[in-house]
């Protein structure tokens, strides 16, 4: 027994300086480790939603005989809808996609202008009358192809390519004499749009932005048509008017 506690005691003799540097010396320090900096991918492809106010060039009507009779108008209006498309992108930098999108519009106007009927023979006015003109863009469509520069979770972008939309327009013309046209159409036009705007991928599935869109259909035609009273034989007038201008929109997407 006395062995045992002999050997228990040299043993613990030898390691108790050991022990004590143990002891003495301070708890490790452990870093924590770097943060994750996120990657931000915006390839793939998305759907979503828009909604903004669109604002139309003059139309600038053109009737031949009576240029300067109609009013020349200027649409505005609400416009909204959903978009699809893919985003590729080709470097941290540099993006490129494809987005085709629709949307319902109330984008119209209408105006008159008053005037006074003449006699020819002699030079005297012998009565009054309105000249009117309507324009509405009711949906518009397009297809474009778009290109960025990245820069994190921001892009900044332009696109162009077609366009296409429905509009109707009406005319009118009557007067104290007894002349009268009328005259409505309906059309849907094709034509081109180009724009840009600035997108922000909030989450790596959500994206927020603003657009902005220029679109041109070209022109359209209405034709009025009625039973001159003096003679009882058929009147016609036909309008053409430009129909273009301008989108500003906001738009969220939701990217797969």
């Amino acid at each position: 027994m006395r062995k045992v506690l002999g050997l228990v005691g040299g043993v613990l003799l030898l390691a108790g300086p050991a022990l004590a540097a143990d002891l003495s010396r301070p708890p490790p320090v452990y870093k924590a480790p770097p943060p994750v900096v996120p990657v931000f991918n915006w390839t793939g492809w998305y759907i979503g939603a828009n909604a903004g106010y669109g604002w139309g060039s003059s139309t600038n009507p053109s009737i031949p005989g009576d240029d300067g009779l109609f009013p020349s108008l200027s649409p505005k209006g609400f416009i909204g809808g959903g978009q699809l498309g893919y985003n590729w992108q080709v470097n941290p930098n540099w993006l490129l996609g494809l987005e085709t999108d629709f949307q319902g519009a109330d984008i119209k106007a209408s105006g008159s202008n008053p005037f006074d009927v003449i006699d020819p023979a002699t030079g005297a006015v012998i009565g009054t009358g309105a000249a009117s003109l309507s324009e509405k863009l009711d949906f518009l469509g397009t297809a474009r192809v778009r290109a960025g520069l990245v820069y994190n979770n921001w892009l900044l972008y332009g696109s162009g390519g077609l366009a296409y939309g429905n509009v109707k327009s009406t005319i009118g013309f009557i007067d104290t004499t007894g002349d009268a046209i009328a005259g409505s159409r309906s059309e849907t036009r094709v034509g081109w749009a180009a724009g840009g705007g600035v997108n922000y991928l909030l989450t790596p599935n959500w994206i927020l932005g603003v657009d902005f869109l220029h679109y041109d259909l070209g022109h359209t035609s209405v034709t009025g048509t009625g039973v001159d009273p003096g003679t009882g034989g058929l009147d016609s007038m036909t309008a053409s008017q430009k129909v273009g201008g301008n989108i500003v929109r906001g738009v969220i997407n939701y990217k797969f």
